[in-house]
């Protein structure tokens, strides 16, 4: 009687296996049947880093800019960046240990300089190493926040008139971002500075024959001093701005004033991912996110 018991019961559950298909009863726990959710044909992936450094990493930072391509945009638009205070470098699949050590500042307390112990304070109080991971479309405005909102912002400008100045109230540092995707898969990224002031306010937009409204500050884009960069998977672009030019733009951009001391930032942008990425394999290529321990 009870194996008639048994085999009937082993039977229904066999039955039962058979009608909602299962094959295995003890696939690993966490181990999801669905396919990994694929971006759009247009689009991209970026890691974007801002690095917060104090001048006692200044040695790191001199290592890196060694190490990177500074020459891959044109004459005279390297000439206008440096005269407003940027620094933009390109970096190949390799990532420098001058590099490494700064995303690994995000672990480690800042560095014991006596005349900076106001500013080791405040580094402890927020993280020197924010990472973002982005998905964006080809052709698509994506903002990049460069800093704080400051009551005042004033910016040295320098253009073929010379040196003019400028002081913007509620103000703050903005990167517009697009990227565009190349023939031979890789993907152009055009960063333009603006600066976003004023209170936020109603305005009236037309969008392909459609008004709305829309709530924002006024805005200042500087397009003459866009930088672009053409990058393959792995590929980093840096930019900072250079010390010996106080109160410029890039300055603005990539300082602040912490209890009277100057911090300096660093953004990292790496294209992490592609539609063509079988095109670009390289096996050396470090991960840079693994560095930075997100």
């Amino acid at each position: 009687m009870t194996g008639s018991f048994g085999r009937t019961w082993l039977c229904l559950a066999f039955c039962l296996a058979g009608l909602l298909g299962c094959r295995n009863f003890f696939e690993p726990v966490g181990k999801s049947p669905l396919k990994p959710a694929r971006m759009g044909p247009d689009s991209v992936a970026l890691d974007v880093f801002f690095v917060r450094f104090s001048a006692c990493d200044a040695e790191d930072t001199a290592a890196l800019w060694a190490e990177a391509d500074e020459m891959h945009l044109p004459g005279d638009a390297r000439q206008r960046l440096a005269q407003n205070g940027f620094r933009v470098g390109l970096l190949g699949g390799q990532v420098p240990i001058s590099l490494s050590r700064l995303l690994e500042l995000k672990d480690k307390p800042a560095p014991g300089c006596r005349s900076l112990e106001t500013q080791v304070t405040n580094l402890e109080q927020e993280p020197r190493v924010v990472r973002r991971h982005m998905e964006v479309r080809a052709g698509v405005r994506t903002e990049i926040i460069a800093s704080d909102v400051h009551e005042e912002l004033p910016v040295l400008r320098c253009g073929p008139a010379g040196v003019e100045g400028e002081t913007f109230q509620s103000a703050q540092a903005v990167f517009a971002m697009t990227v565009a995707n190349e023939q031979d898969g890789r993907v152009r990224v055009r960063l333009i500075p603006e600066i976003h002031h004023g209170e936020s306010k109603l305005r009236y937009v037309s969008t392909q024959g459609v008004i709305r409204i829309q709530s924002g500050r006024a805005k200042r884009a500087f397009e003459d001093l866009a930088m672009e960069a053409v990058l393959a998977p792995g590929h980093i672009l840096i930019l900072s701005t250079l010390q010996e030019r106080p109160g410029t733009m890039g300055y603005r951009f990539f300082t602040e004033n912490v209890d009277g001391i100057v911090e300096y930032k660093l953004l990292v942008l790496r294209l992490a991912q592609t539609q063509h990425d079988e095109l670009f394999q390289p096996a050396d290529v470090i991960p840079l996110d693994a560095l930075a321990h997100p």
